[in-house]
């Protein structure tokens, strides 16, 4: 409902009926207090509990409707007539309200804006587990939201989580009590299903209880999962470790067995000939040594095949080949990547190889948008299907 659409249709319906002479504050505020009257007319030799349920009859239901009607209308109009900004007034009274009257305890309230936000929504159990916001961008680079349910106890959640900005809601607990949090995280997440169902949703704890809750939330087709402290911190680590890689970029080592000796140009004397053969024998003549440089070779350091160039070139010429195809949902773009990498990968590597994909250009993940692929549509438009 528009107030001032509303208001301009009373002034039109007065005009249409002659009634603005009769209009000024003092009748209509006294016609307000006349309507206020008749409302409580209906509840007048009520018991507080009969007027509780006087709505569940339909014939009540439909006089208290007509009555709030009557008062909300000439209280529209009496604000028009003052010329007051309503929205404004509301306001400033709320805050003097606020002020006069101090809250005796916090309950949290989720702006319902937040909740429709696409995207990734990270709900942390910070209780549980107290993770940084580093650990949190790392594990999941296209977090749309962050909803830290903590206890009374812990305070400055904002400022912990202040590169977040506005996307971060510190959620306190209203009352302690055995699974209180949980109880918060499990509403919350119904909340944003209802307001959200396309959202792709990650709870942060290392408490299994959470558990059925998911697996429950999965059955009906909702994209959850649980995340630990401990995969946060592994996979803040292997990133760490491939960006050390990268800057590196060692050259690969050739084994020496098969390194071909190179022909030396200067003569060798018959006794040095016989030296050098005995030695060569000697070495690939020896199981142990062969064993030996067998072990070496299968210990050369590696990157991790599910995340190494190899395996991004792959899920890149994958992505090039779906074409129109490519999936513009986060949440189908992971189960499209997870199929390539194969059933059995984790899902901190599919997030990983997301993060690397993201980096290097191939895929952009935007909170409103969804995801695109700039290296194959240069003009920056989302290609690909809404699946």
């Amino acid at each position: 409902m528009n107030l001032g659409e509303l208001q301009a249709e009373l002034r039109h319906f007065a005009a249409e009926r002659d009634w603005q002479p009769f209009h000024t504050p003092k009748n209509l505020a006294t016609a307000l207090m006349v309507e206020a009257a008749e409302l409580a007319e209906i509840f007048q030799w009520m018991t507080p509990e009969a007027s509780v349920v006087a709505h569940e009859n339909a014939a009540s239901k439909a006089h208290i409707g007509a009555e709030v009607a009557d008062v909300l209308l000439y209280l529209l109009q009496v604000a028009d007539h003052c010329r007051l900004d309503l929205p404004l007034a509301v306001r400033d009274k709320l805050a003097m309200n606020a002020e006069k009257y101090p809250a005796t305890r916090r309950i949290a309230r989720v702006p319902p804006a937040r909740a429709s936000v696409r995207g990734t929504h990270v709900l942390l159990d910070y209780e549980n587990v107290q993770p940084t916001q580093e650990e949190l961008r790392v594990l999941v680079p296209d977090v749309s939201q962050v909803w830290v349910f903590h206890g009374p106890h812990q305070r400055g959640i904002e400022q912990r989580f202040a590169s977040f900005g506005n996307a971060v809601t510190a959620v306190p607990i209203s009352k302690t009590g055995k699974n209180a949090l949980d109880f918060h995280l499990s509403f919350y997440m119904g909340y944003i299903a209802s307001k959200n169902p396309d959202a792709a949703m990650v709870v942060v704890a290392n408490d299994q209880g959470y558990e059925p809750m998911l697996e429950h939330a999965r059955a009906m087709g909702f994209a959850v999962q649980r995340l630990t402290h401990g995969k946060l911190k592994a996979a803040v680590k292997k990133a760490v470790a491939k960006k050390v890689a990268a800057k590196k970029s060692p050259a690969k080592k050739v084994p020496a067995s098969k390194v071909p000796a190179k022909p030396s140009p200067a003569k060798t004397s018959p006794a040095k000939k016989a030296s050098a053969k005995k030695a060569t024998q000697a070495h690939t003549g020896n199981p142990a040594r062969k064993a030996a440089a067998k072990v070496v070779a299968v210990r050369e350091p590696e990157a991790p095949a599910q995340v190494s160039a190899a395996t991004i070139r792959r899920l890149t010429d994958n992505l090039r080949k779906m074409g129109d195809k490519r999936p513009t949902k986060p949440v189908s773009l992971r189960r499209s990547l997870k199929s390539f990498l194969g059933a059995g990968a984790a899902d901190d590597v599919t997030e990983l190889a997301l993060a690397q994909l993201v980096a290097d250009g191939v895929v952009k993940l935007d909170a409103v948008k969804g995801a695109s692929y700039p290296m194959f549509d240069p003009s920056g438009g989302a290609v690909g299907s809404a699946a």
